[in-house]
């Protein structure tokens, strides 16, 4: 090779390796790290093929102590833990021993089942079978977030829906956010799914995430630059730190359900619930989503900060409540009811990461509750005061209604009745605007 080539790639090399030097050292500034953000040591490998959903309970049990010697009490593993819930003996059964309802609720990123229990609860006490998964690397600690894949979350949601499958006549799949996602894309690809009931799924994020798998890849040479946030580890049931690694996964999986759908069209009835003001996912892109469903039972309840058009197959909600001290609904907690022990209006929980690195006193101040309302941190929300992300649902008992009325129609549609008119059709809105 000719000298001058030599000393090209020589300098191209060195350039390379400051410019990455820099851009590790620059994303490690400020982010001490301590053992929660390390890869926890439990190595035992669970066995889809051949497990139970009691396995896979178990199994996660010990994965979750292993990473959490410190837990507070058996409470907190119990509620961190899947769980069953079987129906009670005066729910129905046909020849076979078969249900007739079953569900699988599958939570939100860096969430646990815990954030789908009650509802859950609601569901089994309408003699659902209902299985709760903890998808890999949750529940346990931030850095088991670091190797966790997309596929390794889809075959979390594919092994509760096919153990599912054998115990019930009619099977759904229910999701909140990337939850919402994996509900989508195992739905596309496995027949025995009969509806979906999505909390905020998450179609479209931050178009910067495709980015994120570069940066995550960082962290192999400077370890703390492969985390996006690093915050105070003080909420029980989900993290609060976040990795680049999860940022990139939900982008490949929201990929993956794009592709699989624009080869295998969902047929089957689909109900979302979703707020206009949602910073975390691309709410517009969900609404298209709904809007594209030919299933004439498919609709949308979306709440809304401000007033918007009537449009086909979606019921808008006003949830701009100042005299509650409420002024929007985010992408936290719309399937929670503001009862809540953790997560409801007096709960123990209260999520202010939008304050967290500020030069003010905002964040000590919001985490102390002196919050001005609750809602979705948006720019317009935050010049209206200190604001809180609400993480429970005003109207939970309303939407609790319109679910039953989602399965009632349902009901009605496999008895060939007929089925309810079509709402008023009407332009699809651009909710970013």
């Amino acid at each position: 090779m000719p000298q001058h080539l030599l000393k090209i790639l020589a300098g191209l090399f060195i350039g390379i390796f400051i410019l990455v030097l820099a851009a590790g050292m620059a994303l490690s500034i400020d982010k001490p790290l301590s053992n929660w953000h390390l890869e926890s040591s439990f190595d035992e490998p669970f066995d889809y093929a051949a497990g139970s959903f009691t396995d896979y309970i178990a199994w996660s049990e010990r994965r979750l102590r292993a990473a959490r010697p410190d837990a507070p009490s058996d409470t907190v593993i119990a509620n961190l833990k899947p769980f069953e819930l079987v129906p009670e003996g005066d729910c129905p059964t046909d020849d076979n021993g078969r249900y007739r309802n079953g569900i699988v609720l599958i939570h939100g990123l860096i969430a646990s089942p815990w954030s789908m229990r009650h509802i859950g609860e609601w569901f089994n006490a309408r003699c659902f079978y209902v299985m709760g998964v903890l998808l890999t690397g949750h529940g346990s600690r931030p850095g088991d977030m670091l190797p966790a894949t997309w596929e390794d979350w889809l075959a979390d949601v594919d092994f509760a829906t096919n153990q599912l499958a054998g115990k019930v006549d009619r099977l759904f799949l229910s999701g909140h956010s990337a939850g919402g996602t994996l509900s989508i894309l195992e739905a596309a690809q496995n027949p025995d799914v009969d509806a979906l009931i999505l909390f905020a799924p998450a179609m479209a994020i931050a178009p910067a995430s495709k980015y994120a798998i570069w940066l995550s890849h960082l962290g192999r040479f400077f370890p703390a630059a492969a985390w996006f946030e690093l915050e105070p580890e003080e909420a029980t049931y989900r993290y609060e730190s976040f990795p680049f690694s999860a940022a990139a996964q939900t982008w490949e999986l929201i990929l993956e359900t794009q592709a699989r759908l624009a080869s295998e069209p969902l047929t089957i009835p689909v109900m979302t619930v979703a707020s206009a003001q949602d910073t975390t996912v691309d709410v517009q892109a969900t609404f298209d989503f709904m809007q594209a469903l030919e299933n004439p039972l498919s609709h949308t309840l979306l709440y809304a900060q401000h007033s918007l058009p009537p449009y086909n197959r979606t019921q808008v909600v006003n949830s701009n409540l100042p005299a509650d001290g409420i002024i929007s609904l985010g992408h936290l907690g719309l399937m929670t009811p503001p009862d809540h022990p953790h997560y409801g209006r007096d709960g123990a929980y209260r999520y202010c990461g939008q304050y967290y690195g500020d030069e003010t006193d905002n964040f000590a101040r919001c985490k102390a509750g002196e919050r001005d309302f609750y809602g979705e941190a948006t720019e317009e929300n935050r010049g209206f005061g200190l604001i809180e992300r609400i993480a429970f649902n005003p109207f939970y008992d309303d939407m609790l209604a319109e679910i039953r009325l989602f399965l009632d129609q349902l009901a009605m549609d496999t008895r060939g009745l007929p089925l309810p008119p079509q709402l008023p059709g009407g332009n699809i809105p651009d909710l970013d605007n």
